[in-house]
């Protein structure tokens, strides 16, 4: 068998023909080599009925008297593999001759059948990576306009289409989606297959697409998860980026790396419009940050009831009526807390500058505790 596939798929053949017709089976190289057998003591012994039909190309009758006169011989049969005019090993049966022989030719169609569906997988995982690189490049800026276009040539890709992209994350998936994955992910997001996934390592997907407006493709995104559930977890974060011509892609991508970190504090789709103070705090570092909360709100962090409350009442605009429904508590409660966490930081809830503050170090709290 030429080196065109690994041990774990010729295993794979062997014991699906064992399945298939109930006999020992094995497959040899075109040294005669045995390189898998459902019989772990043959591997690597040499067969020289399997080198002989390997040469003459024809399929050959291991009879009782050919096993004395051949080395490493058993009875059965031996078939040459051909796969797209290439013939690329030999496979043997091992039993009654007179038996075997007849299982002769539906084995031969099925090995053929197997390895012709394996290598054209191969073929097209080897396209789906080179276009993963194709695509890295493009969206890191590494090609020119005249590049971009007659890479886009050879995948048969009409790069123009492509103005927006888009970026998934699944935080819990620790490994690679498999090609078999994006496939279906792809046909469920259009059923047209025009819309460019691809992995961009583990547990993320960036999508290029033509651009469908806000409402549209928060629908698209909602009905793609939905169907797609059972491939993912239910957790993910999104970042969209504009709609921009081809050549400016890298921009559209940038905005929703952004949207997509921005998402994973937010629990929701963020698209690049949206980020306005955003911008200000993808550029400061965690060590900013950090510094940031200790200068602000550091009395109450291990105040867990007096943070809990901080970041209701922000997130239901300062209204004291919907802070304490949220919480379940009397609002005399909720004044009693506001003027410990007044007490403790020195900042005053009645004032906008210290409001600000407030806001703005709950804010880099959440996101430094969700890494």
């Amino acid at each position: 068998m030429r080196p065109l596939f690994n041990q774990q798929i010729l295993s794979s053949l062997v014991y699906e023909i064992k399945d298939l017709i109930d006999k020992d089976v094995f497959l040899a190289n075109e040294d005669g080599i045995i390189i898998a057998s459902t019989d772990q003591e043959k591997i690597n012994h040499f067969h020289e009925g399997a080198y002989l039909a390997m040469k003459t190309g024809e399929k050959m009758v291991m009879t009782k008297d050919l096993t004395k006169r051949l080395l490493g011989v058993l009875e059965g049969v031996v078939i040459p593999i051909e796969v797209k005019d290439y013939r690329i090993g030999v496979v043997g049966i091992i039993g009654d001759s007179k038996i075997v022989e007849s299982y002769a030719r539906i084995v031969e169609k099925f090995a053929q059948l197997f390895l012709k569906n394996t290598l054209d997988q191969m073929s097209q995982e080897k396209r789906a990576r080179n276009l993963e690189l194709f695509i890295y490049d493009w969206l890191h800026g590494n090609l020119s306009e005249q590049q971009i276009v007659e890479q886009g040539n050879f995948f048969n890709i009409d790069v123009k289409k492509y103005r927006q992209a888009i970026s998934l994350k699944f935080p819990f998936m620790k490994k690679y989606f498999t090609y078999e994955d994006i496939k279906t992910m792809k046909n469920e997001w259009d059923s047209n297959g025009e819309t460019l996934f691809v992995r961009w390592g583990k547990g993320k997907i960036v999508i290029l697409d033509s651009g469908d407006e806000r409402t549209v493709l928060k629908e698209k995104i909602k009905s793609f998860l939905e169907k797609t559930k059972n491939i993912h977890e239910k957790n993910v974060y999104i970042g969209v980026g504009q709609i921009l011509n081809f050549n400016d892609l890298k921009t559209s991508y940038e905005q929703a790396e952004k949207g997509c970190s921005i998402s994973s504090i937010e629990k929701r789709i963020i698209f690049e419009e949206e980020l306005r103070f955003e911008m200000l705090q993808y550029e400061l570092d965690d060590k900013m940050k950090e510094l940031f909360i200790e200068r602000t709100i550091a009395p109450i962090l291990n105040e867990e009831i007096l943070l809990t409350t901080l970041d209701s009442w922000l997130a239901n605009n300062m209204s004291i009526q919907q802070t304490a429904e949220a919480l379940d508590i009397h609002k005399n409660t909720l004044y009693y807390r506001l003027e410990k966490i007044e007490k403790l930081t020195d900042l005053k809830v009645n004032d906008i500058d210290d409001v600000i503050l407030l806001y703005l170090s709950n804010r880099f709290l959440k996101e430094v505790n969700s890494k």
